[in-house]
């Protein structure tokens, strides 16, 4: 029979970007639970694990629009080198990270190095790109009377 509305479901999932490296922190395995049909989800995930079983794997690709968004050409930005902390791991094609002693963070891909000059995309990683989401069900069954309500009371902003 497999997932389906009313069912206890909890995932492990990990996002890509196919035919690239993404930044560390961005395909770090997460997981969630929640109830099918009580708990709002996307629809291409609900769509990908109805019908499925605890145990199986899928993989589901979220384009563009519904993942991160365009690509913003305006968050392409030429910064000073001498304004970086770490100059020294500025890698053309690498993702740079700092992080000031206020804790405001610096974020950008290196897309090119010019003299005294980097071109940094300031873009999420994922932006304008189609990303695939590789998730295991940890978990599936009939959800419990309670588990229900509690969604329920979830959805409704009370819990």
């Amino acid at each position: 029979m497999g997932i389906g509305k009313d069912y206890y479901v909890r995932l492990r999932y990990r996002l890509e970007i196919p035919g690239e490296k993404a930044p560390e922190w961005f395909s770090r395995p997460l997981e969630v639970a929640f109830i099918l049909g009580r708990e709002v989800i996307p629809s291409l995930i609900e769509n990908a694990i109805v019908g499925r079983e605890q145990g199986e794997r899928v993989e589901v690709t979220i384009p563009p629009q519904s993942a991160y968004g365009p690509h913003l050409s305006y968050l392409v930005k030429e910064i000073d080198l001498s304004s970086l902390k770490h100059p020294e791991r500025v890698i053309p094609g690498e993702w740079y990270e700092e992080v000031s002693p206020y804790g405001s963070r610096t974020f950008f891909k290196v897309l090119e190095v010019r003299e005294d000059k980097v071109v940094a995309d300031f873009n999420h990683p994922a932006a304008g790109k189609e990303v695939l989401m590789k998730i295991e069900i940890l978990e599936a069954r009939p959800a419990t009377a309670y588990e229900i309500m509690s969604a329920e009371l979830r959805a409704c902003g009370g819990g």
